[in-house]
């Protein structure tokens, strides 16, 4: 092959490429799935994406506490010191946030008291510097409101992030599958 054809070559393939990267991201792109909206005093099956970790480093604050369901802080500094209002152990008012595989924003109280998801934790621990598999948590939710302003924060030491109206409430019936 002479030079001048081997350079025509190059060009048509790497503008090939330049073409389907461009129809890759702009043309194939799957349009975003739309939100559910969660209504009070109903269940839903949800899943949720979840690593061991996630049952120490997840948290979020709100001084709210409906339902006698609180977030483990009151405010940035201050963990929970309210007393309880309801009869469940503590575990299972206190809310975190968790995200679906649909990347919805929930919060949930007492997830890892599930039983599955203690036995998930028996198997692999939540020890922070090790390497964790993904894993979903599919159960069954009761929403029981939303909370109108709330901070999450995804690691122990994690910057707040202010959300708004964020459904909340309890889970049953887990069952664990491969993130």
């Amino acid at each position: 092959m002479e030079p001048v054809e081997i350079q025509k070559a190059v060009s048509w393939v790497v503008g090939g490429l330049f073409v389907f990267a461009l129809y890759s991201e702009v043309g194939y792109r799957h349009k975003p799935r739309a939100q559910r909206n969660f209504v009070e005093n109903q269940d839903y099956d949800i899943a949720i994406t979840l690593i061991s970790t996630d049952a120490k480093a997840l948290a979020c604050w709100s001084s709210e506490d409906p339902s006698g369901r609180h977030c483990s802080f009151q405010s940035p500094t201050e963990q929970w010191a309210k007393p309880s209002t309801t009869s469940r152990p503590a575990a299972e008012d206190t809310l975190a946030p968790y995200k679906t595989t649909d990347d919805e924003l929930l919060l949930i109280a007492g997830l890892f008291q599930q039983p599955t998801l203690r036995e998930r934790l028996n198997i692999d621990p939540p020890t922070f510097g090790v390497e964790h598999i993904r894993f979903v948590a599919n159960c069954k939710l009761h929403i029981e409101g939303k909370l109108k302003e709330i901070n999450v924060r995804w690691a122990t030491n994690g910057q707040w992030q202010q959300q708004k109206d964020v459904p909340f409430g309890g889970v049953t019936s887990c069952w664990l599958s491969d993130g």
